[in-house]
């Protein structure tokens, strides 16, 4: 009679073990929530927009300029920015489909856009770092949530958080604004004094 006491006892132990166990053992798991970051290709049929940012010299603000190529797989926009808090002073934007933006994340993929270093020393933030350089800020986004962010910069390799081959994707990025150049020609981005009226 004892003997079937204590089995019960021990089962109910079990059991009770085995109900904590499913209701708080996934402590170890990521929530569904959290969004883990896919190969850049897999983007191409969703709202996530890629974008590569050059920041001018650290200068005055009303002299500081920035320009920003967003890309989308419904437009590519090209937006000319002022000053640290980035107002947008010049807009242009143009379509684009998703077979053209499949290839274009293939494209920046291949040259290391999601490419980040491991060294801890390196600041996440480049404000403030290369100042008399350029940096230059690599970003995916999806509904308003920065999905990767990182930054390199005209000082060196070593001065940044991305790995990417950066000169090339600046290249892929104005490469999908037609006529860039004309449309930047007028945006000095290592002003020091005001232009002469």
């Amino acid at each position: 009679m004892w003997f079937g006491r204590l089995l019960a006892f021990f089962i109910g132990i079990i059991v009770f073990i085995i109900v904590l166990v499913a209701i708080f053992g996934h402590g170890n798991k990521k929530p569904a929530s959290g969004a883990q970051l896919q190969p850049l290709p897999a983007y191409a049929g969703t709202n996530a927009a890629v974008s590569f940012t050059e920041d001018g010299i650290v200068n005055a603000d009303s002299l500081h300029r920035s320009i920003r190529i967003t890309v989308s797989n419904s437009q590519v926009t090209l937006d000319v920015l002022k000053g640290y808090n980035s107002q947008v002073i010049q807009s242009q934007s143009f379509e684009n489909n998703q077979e053209a933006y499949t290839v274009f994340l293939k494209s920046i993929n291949n040259a290391g856009f999601l490419a980040k270093t491991k060294n801890a020393n390196i600041p996440t933030n480049e404000a403030g770092q290369c100042a008399l350089g350029f940096r230059f800020i690599l970003d995916l986004n999806q509904d308003g949530s920065d999905l990767s962010r990182t930054w390199g910069s005209s000082c060196g390799t070593k001065v940044g958080t991305s790995t990417g081959a950066v000169t090339t994707i600046q290249t892929l990025f104005e490469d999908q604004v037609p006529g860039y150049e004309t449309l930047v020609e007028n945006v000095d981005l290592s002003a020091t004094a005001e232009p002469q009226q």
